[in-house]
């Protein structure tokens, strides 16, 4: 039994390389191996420059009606008779908040945003169990004052269900002793 859910890690890792192929990052140089960040990285933050592009990726649940309900189905077992699979579904939702810096930070969420709405970007969200809700709003410019400049900065979010599958093994209870006593 294998459960169908994604770690953490696993959707900042695919949002990291579909963000780099939106936005046509070739990650194989080292100088692009920076433009596109996950929020909060566990070694600091590394600085850039004013005229440089950069992007950071922050991942964060969405506490939402959907994520509430759970389906709960029983099987029977394949190769073990004594015990029911039991398979709970349910729908946990993500946002997904790009900020972008740089000179080119609203055309680059722009980009984004067209792009999750690709029928072969939507092929990739389907293999991850990631669907996208569709009332995607326009990203927001917000230049932001920081060491005497003002700095482009662009923000932009989407949201998507991931279906989630986790399976156990129950027990059947396949008999019971039954005894009379008589005279209590």
């Amino acid at each position: 039994m294998a459960d169908q859910v994604l770690r953490l890690k696993e959707i900042e890792d695919f949002f990291y390389l579909i963000t780099c192929q939106m936005l046509d990052i070739d990650l194989e140089k080292e100088e692009n191996q920076s433009k596109v960040r996950i929020a909060w990285p566990t070694d600091g933050a590394p600085a850039w420059s004013i005229n440089e592009d950069v992007a950071y990726l922050r991942i964060t649940p969405v506490d939402d009606k959907m994520a509430r309900q759970q389906n709960i189905i029983y099987n029977p077992h394949e190769q073990d008779k004594a015990y029911a699979k039991k398979q709970t579904v349910y729908t946990r939702v993500h946002k997904v908040n790009w900020t972008l810096y740089g000179p080119n930070s609203y055309d680059n969420a722009d980009v984004i945003r067209h792009m999750i709405f690709d029928y072969d970007y939507m092929k990739k969200f389907k293999v991850k169990n990631l669907f996208l809700i569709t009332d995607v709003p326009m990203p927001t410019r917000l230049p932001e004052y920081y060491n005497g400049q003002w700095w482009e900065r662009t923000d932009f979010s989407a949201t998507f269900n991931e279906a989630v599958i986790r399976e156990t093994k129950v027990p059947y209870i396949t008999g019971t002793e039954i005894k009379t006593i008589h005279n209590r």
